[in-house]
Protein backbone atom coordinates (compact mmCIF):
# COMPACT_ATOMS: atom_id res chain seq x y z
CA UNK A 1 0.00 0.00 0.00
CA UNK A 2 1.58 2.63 -1.16
CA UNK A 3 0.46 6.65 0.85
CA UNK A 4 1.39 9.91 -0.36
CA UNK A 5 1.30 12.94 1.21
CA UNK A 6 1.15 15.95 -0.37
CA UNK A 7 0.60 19.94 -0.59
CA UNK A 8 -2.95 20.76 -1.66
CA UNK A 9 -2.70 23.89 -3.18
CA UNK A 10 -4.55 23.90 -6.54
CA UNK A 11 -7.50 26.22 -6.65
CA UNK A 12 -11.08 24.99 -7.22
CA UNK A 13 -11.82 24.36 -10.92
CA UNK A 14 -14.44 26.19 -12.69
CA UNK A 15 -17.45 24.01 -12.49
CA UNK A 16 -17.53 23.13 -9.19
CA UNK A 17 -17.00 27.37 -8.07
CA UNK A 18 -19.51 28.15 -10.82
CA UNK A 19 -22.34 25.35 -8.87
CA UNK A 20 -21.75 27.46 -5.27
CA UNK A 21 -22.00 31.27 -7.05
CA UNK A 22 -25.39 29.78 -8.76
CA UNK A 23 -26.47 28.25 -5.37
CA UNK A 24 -25.88 31.41 -3.07
CA UNK A 25 -27.20 34.59 -5.29
CA UNK A 26 -30.45 32.58 -6.35
CA UNK A 27 -31.21 31.97 -2.75
CA UNK A 28 -30.39 35.20 -1.98
CA UNK A 29 -32.84 37.01 -4.35
CA UNK A 30 -35.81 34.47 -3.26
CA UNK A 31 -35.97 33.05 -7.00
CA UNK A 32 -36.62 28.94 -6.27
CA UNK A 33 -39.87 28.70 -5.49
CA UNK A 34 -40.74 25.15 -4.11
CA UNK A 35 -43.63 24.05 -2.25
CA UNK A 36 -43.42 22.23 0.55
CA UNK A 37 -45.69 19.32 2.00
CA UNK A 38 -44.52 20.19 5.68
CA UNK A 39 -44.69 24.15 5.71
CA UNK A 40 -41.43 24.52 6.78
CA UNK A 41 -37.89 22.42 5.90
CA UNK A 42 -37.16 20.28 8.70
CA UNK A 43 -33.87 20.09 10.00
CA UNK A 44 -32.82 16.21 11.48
CA UNK A 45 -29.84 15.98 13.64
CA UNK A 46 -29.23 13.02 11.42
CA UNK A 47 -29.55 12.20 7.60
CA UNK A 48 -28.31 9.52 5.08
CA UNK A 49 -28.47 9.79 1.33
CA UNK A 50 -27.31 8.59 -1.77
CA UNK A 51 -26.57 9.56 -5.07
CA UNK A 52 -25.72 8.61 -8.87
CA UNK A 53 -22.70 9.67 -9.69
CA UNK A 54 -20.91 11.20 -12.83
CA UNK A 55 -17.28 12.08 -12.77
CA UNK A 56 -15.14 14.41 -15.20
CA UNK A 57 -11.20 13.68 -15.10
CA UNK A 58 -9.19 16.72 -14.86
CA UNK A 59 -5.72 17.70 -16.34
CA UNK A 60 -3.05 14.85 -16.62
CA UNK A 61 -6.26 12.22 -15.72
CA UNK A 62 -8.28 13.50 -18.21
CA UNK A 63 -5.55 12.62 -20.59
CA UNK A 64 -5.71 8.75 -19.92
CA UNK A 65 -9.29 8.72 -18.78
CA UNK A 66 -12.15 10.04 -20.42
CA UNK A 67 -15.28 9.72 -17.86
CA UNK A 68 -16.46 7.44 -14.87
CA UNK A 69 -19.87 6.44 -13.72
CA UNK A 70 -20.56 5.51 -10.12
CA UNK A 71 -22.71 5.94 -7.01
CA UNK A 72 -21.93 7.36 -3.54
CA UNK A 73 -23.37 7.88 0.05
CA UNK A 74 -23.06 10.13 2.93
CA UNK A 75 -24.40 10.69 6.15
CA UNK A 76 -24.49 13.79 8.59
CA UNK A 77 -24.88 14.35 11.75
CA UNK A 78 -26.14 17.90 13.14
CA UNK A 79 -23.58 19.86 16.19
CA UNK A 80 -26.10 22.87 16.77
CA UNK A 81 -29.93 22.34 17.15
CA UNK A 82 -30.78 23.79 13.41
CA UNK A 83 -28.06 21.29 11.99
CA UNK A 84 -26.40 24.21 10.33
CA UNK A 85 -23.27 22.96 11.04
CA UNK A 86 -23.00 19.13 10.64
CA UNK A 87 -20.25 16.77 10.24
CA UNK A 88 -20.06 15.11 7.31
CA UNK A 89 -19.08 11.40 6.11
CA UNK A 90 -19.02 10.14 2.63
CA UNK A 91 -18.24 6.91 0.57
CA UNK A 92 -18.31 6.24 -2.99
CA UNK A 93 -17.15 4.70 -6.22
CA UNK A 94 -16.57 5.70 -9.56
CA UNK A 95 -15.21 3.07 -12.59
CA UNK A 96 -13.66 4.63 -15.51
CA UNK A 97 -11.96 1.79 -17.35
CA UNK A 98 -13.54 -1.46 -18.15
CA UNK A 99 -11.95 -3.72 -21.04
CA UNK A 100 -12.95 -7.31 -21.80
CA UNK A 101 -11.96 -9.89 -24.32
CA UNK A 102 -13.59 -13.76 -25.40
CA UNK A 103 -11.20 -16.12 -25.80
CA UNK A 104 -11.08 -20.21 -25.72
CA UNK A 105 -9.83 -23.07 -23.42
CA UNK A 106 -8.73 -26.32 -24.24
CA UNK A 107 -9.96 -29.06 -21.98
CA UNK A 108 -8.46 -31.74 -23.68
CA UNK A 109 -12.00 -32.72 -25.15
CA UNK A 110 -12.91 -29.73 -26.46
CA UNK A 111 -13.21 -25.65 -26.08
CA UNK A 112 -15.04 -23.80 -23.39
CA UNK A 113 -15.86 -20.41 -24.86
CA UNK A 114 -14.51 -17.61 -21.56
CA UNK A 115 -14.21 -14.02 -21.33
CA UNK A 116 -11.46 -11.97 -19.76
CA UNK A 117 -12.24 -9.01 -18.15
CA UNK A 118 -10.56 -6.26 -16.43
CA UNK A 119 -11.81 -2.71 -14.73
CA UNK A 120 -10.69 0.01 -13.17
CA UNK A 121 -12.17 2.51 -10.40
CA UNK A 122 -11.65 4.82 -7.83
CA UNK A 123 -13.16 3.80 -4.09
CA UNK A 124 -13.47 7.10 -2.10
CA UNK A 125 -13.68 8.03 1.88
CA UNK A 126 -13.78 11.20 3.56
CA UNK A 127 -15.00 12.88 6.81
CA UNK A 128 -15.48 17.31 7.47
CA UNK A 129 -17.23 19.84 7.88
CA UNK A 130 -20.38 21.14 6.29
CA UNK A 131 -22.24 24.13 6.25
CA UNK A 132 -25.76 24.51 5.25
CA UNK A 133 -28.79 27.40 5.19
CA UNK A 134 -32.74 26.70 5.23
CA UNK A 135 -33.56 29.04 2.31
CA UNK A 136 -38.04 29.42 2.74
CA UNK A 137 -39.52 26.63 3.25
CA UNK A 138 -38.26 23.98 1.00
CA UNK A 139 -34.65 24.98 -0.25
CA UNK A 140 -30.91 24.21 1.92
CA UNK A 141 -27.88 24.93 -0.17
CA UNK A 142 -24.66 23.46 1.41
CA UNK A 143 -21.36 23.26 1.14
CA UNK A 144 -18.29 21.07 3.02
CA UNK A 145 -15.45 19.78 2.77
CA UNK A 146 -13.54 16.51 3.83
CA UNK A 147 -10.32 14.81 4.51
CA UNK A 148 -9.74 11.08 3.15
CA UNK A 149 -8.48 8.72 1.35
CA UNK A 150 -9.36 7.34 -2.28
CA UNK A 151 -8.31 3.82 -3.82
CA UNK A 152 -7.41 3.55 -7.52
CA UNK A 153 -7.71 0.01 -8.15
CA UNK A 154 -7.49 -2.34 -11.28
CA UNK A 155 -8.66 -6.17 -11.24
CA UNK A 156 -8.78 -9.00 -13.82
CA UNK A 157 -11.63 -11.51 -13.84
CA UNK A 158 -12.48 -14.84 -15.68
CA UNK A 159 -15.92 -15.10 -16.10
CA UNK A 160 -18.30 -17.45 -17.70
CA UNK A 161 -20.45 -15.08 -20.59
CA UNK A 162 -24.15 -14.92 -20.54
CA UNK A 163 -24.90 -16.56 -23.61
CA UNK A 164 -22.80 -19.42 -22.49
CA UNK A 165 -23.68 -19.74 -18.23
CA UNK A 166 -26.74 -22.20 -17.15
CA UNK A 167 -28.38 -19.18 -15.62
CA UNK A 168 -28.49 -16.74 -18.35
CA UNK A 169 -26.13 -14.39 -16.36
CA UNK A 170 -22.27 -13.70 -16.87
CA UNK A 171 -20.41 -16.13 -13.90
CA UNK A 172 -17.19 -14.93 -12.49
CA UNK A 173 -14.86 -18.20 -11.76
CA UNK A 174 -11.97 -16.13 -10.92
CA UNK A 175 -10.85 -12.53 -10.67
CA UNK A 176 -7.79 -10.64 -8.96
CA UNK A 177 -6.32 -7.33 -7.99
CA UNK A 178 -3.34 -6.52 -10.19
CA UNK A 179 -2.63 -2.73 -9.29
CA UNK A 180 -3.89 -0.72 -6.06
CA UNK A 181 -3.04 2.49 -5.08
CA UNK A 182 -4.17 4.32 -1.88
CA UNK A 183 -3.94 8.39 -1.62
CA UNK A 184 -4.37 11.26 0.27
CA UNK A 185 -7.84 13.08 -0.82
CA UNK A 186 -9.08 16.00 -0.08
CA UNK A 187 -12.69 16.65 -1.27
CA UNK A 188 -15.00 20.57 -2.06
CA UNK A 189 -18.41 19.89 -2.23
CA UNK A 190 -21.56 22.66 -3.00
CA UNK A 191 -25.26 21.50 -3.67
CA UNK A 192 -28.78 22.40 -2.67
CA UNK A 193 -31.59 20.32 -1.40
CA UNK A 194 -35.12 21.17 -2.06
CA UNK A 195 -38.07 19.32 -0.68
CA UNK A 196 -40.37 17.73 -3.35
CA UNK A 197 -44.01 16.42 -1.94
CA UNK A 198 -44.19 13.14 -3.63
CA UNK A 199 -41.04 11.58 -1.60
CA UNK A 200 -42.23 12.17 1.31
CA UNK A 201 -41.75 14.50 4.67
CA UNK A 202 -38.38 15.67 5.06
CA UNK A 203 -36.58 14.07 2.31
CA UNK A 204 -34.75 16.28 0.02
CA UNK A 205 -33.50 15.54 -3.71
CA UNK A 206 -30.21 16.85 -4.05
CA UNK A 207 -28.32 18.54 -6.72
CA UNK A 208 -24.76 19.01 -6.24
CA UNK A 209 -20.61 18.35 -7.37
CA UNK A 210 -17.59 17.32 -5.21
CA UNK A 211 -14.37 17.99 -6.06
CA UNK A 212 -11.72 15.66 -5.49
CA UNK A 213 -8.14 16.48 -5.08
CA UNK A 214 -5.69 13.44 -4.92
CA UNK A 215 -2.45 14.38 -6.10
CA UNK A 216 -0.04 12.02 -7.47
CA UNK A 217 -1.60 8.36 -7.85
CA UNK A 218 -1.35 5.27 -9.96
CA UNK A 219 -3.96 3.85 -11.53
CA UNK A 220 -4.85 1.48 -15.06
CA UNK A 221 -6.65 3.19 -17.42
CA UNK A 222 -8.14 1.81 -20.52
CA UNK A 223 -5.35 2.76 -22.71
CA UNK A 224 -3.13 0.53 -20.07
CA UNK A 225 -4.71 -2.56 -21.00
CA UNK A 226 -3.55 -4.47 -23.83
CA UNK A 227 -5.13 -8.06 -24.76
CA UNK A 228 -3.59 -10.92 -26.92
CA UNK A 229 -6.33 -13.90 -27.77
CA UNK A 230 -4.95 -15.41 -24.66
CA UNK A 231 -7.73 -14.21 -22.05
CA UNK A 232 -4.31 -12.73 -20.40
CA UNK A 233 -4.09 -8.57 -20.58
CA UNK A 234 -0.81 -7.07 -20.47
CA UNK A 235 -1.27 -4.28 -17.81
CA UNK A 236 0.69 -1.23 -17.80
CA UNK A 237 0.12 0.93 -14.80
CA UNK A 238 -0.05 5.14 -15.43
CA UNK A 239 1.61 7.63 -12.83
CA UNK A 240 0.26 11.24 -12.50
CA UNK A 241 -2.20 13.83 -11.32
CA UNK A 242 -5.63 12.22 -10.55
CA UNK A 243 -8.28 14.75 -9.44
CA UNK A 244 -12.06 14.89 -10.82
CA UNK A 245 -15.43 16.11 -10.30
CA UNK A 246 -18.01 14.08 -9.21
CA UNK A 247 -21.49 15.03 -10.39
CA UNK A 248 -24.44 13.91 -8.13
CA UNK A 249 -28.18 13.24 -8.73
CA UNK A 250 -29.72 11.68 -5.21
CA UNK A 251 -32.09 12.03 -2.04
CA UNK A 252 -31.28 12.70 1.44
CA UNK A 253 -33.50 11.12 3.85
CA UNK A 254 -33.99 12.52 7.57
CA UNK A 255 -33.21 10.02 10.55
CA UNK A 256 -35.35 11.27 13.61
Amino acid sequence: MTLRLRALARPLTSPLVALALFVAPSAARGQIVLSSPSGSLSLPRFTLGGAGVYAQPLGDFAQNVSQGWGIDGAGTYGIDSQSILSLRAELGYVQYASKSEPFSLSTGVGFFDLESETKSGVLTLGVGPQLSLPIGSAVRPYVAGTIGFARFATSTSINIPADRSNTGQKEELDSQDVASDWVLSLGASAGIGFEVAALGRGVLVDLGARYHRNGQATYVSSKGVTYNGTGRPTVVATESQADFIAYRVGITIPIR
